[in-house]
């Protein structure tokens, strides 16, 4: 298990992202009695009930939602419905453990220290090109007025520049949409580092992992081994 060390330290209660070593951490895979003891060994050195984590239905697109204490066991299986279609999920809840699932997809991790409001945002290439993540910060101006200066961000581990390869007519696509291009590799970091820069947060409140899910072993990898596995990211304010 990754710890993001840099948001526990601004204050946030727990921010994880978990890896091979814990074993698929997903709801969607071909073993869900294992997954559910997966995740709670996740949950457990974060002081988190895996029955309370606040999940959405990730769709690859932009809708972000706020996450309430009347929200919590909101999961698959839960006690409550998934957020339908979102794939952003920010919360002002203190100990509300909101949860997204990645094996390759770009998880930012957001956090306004003053505010103490923050979540977390899937952003694949088609959230990265709907902009998801600066919506998600759009989001956090309009609700509790954060200020750039306090806003921290964490780009985590996923499929790297280096390994991020498509098609030439969507490599075109996405260059012209403005989503950095080499050749026919596309740089979700630097995307959704640019979405961040233009929402005013500092360059040094920006984090980027840089460790690519593809061509390491340490992450579940639908491009290495499409098999349904997912790392899950808890974020516990």
């Amino acid at each position: 298990m990754l710890r993001f060390e840099t948001f526990e330290e601004l204050g946030v209660a727990a921010a994880v992202m978990s890896d091979m070593s814990d074993g698929d951490c997903g709801f969607t895979g071909s073993d869900p009695a294992t997954a559910a003891r997966n995740r709670e060994r996740v949950c457990g050195p974060c002081s988190v009930d895996p029955h309370h984590l606040v999940c959405a239905q990730q769709v690859h697109g932009s809708v972000v939602v706020w996450a309430s204490e009347s929200d919590r066991g909101r999961h698959y299986g839960g006690s409550l419905e998934l957020f339908p279609g979102t794939d952003a999920i920010l919360t002002g809840a203190r100990g509300l453990p909101v949860a997204i699932f990645v094996a390759d997809c770009v998880p930012v991790l957001l956090y306004d220290k003053r505010n103490h409001v923050g979540g977390l945002v899937h952003a694949g290439r088609e959230g990265t090109f709907l902009r998801v993540t600066e919506k998600a910060v759009a989001g956090m101006r309009e609700r509790y007025g954060s200020n750039p200066d306090d806003v921290y961000a964490l780009i985590g581990p996923s499929a790297g520049p280096c390994c991020y390869e498509v098609n030439t007519e969507m490599a075109r696509f996405f260059a012209d949409a403005g989503v950095p291009v080499s050749g026919r590799n596309l740089d979700l970091w630097k995307a959704n580092f640019m979405q961040l820069r233009a929402n005013g947060i500092p360059e040094s409140n920006i984090t980027i992992a840089g460790t690519c899910t593809v061509c390491t072993t340490a992450f579940f990898s639908h491009r290495r081994q499409p098999n349904g596995a997912r790392n899950v990211v808890l974020f516990v304010l």
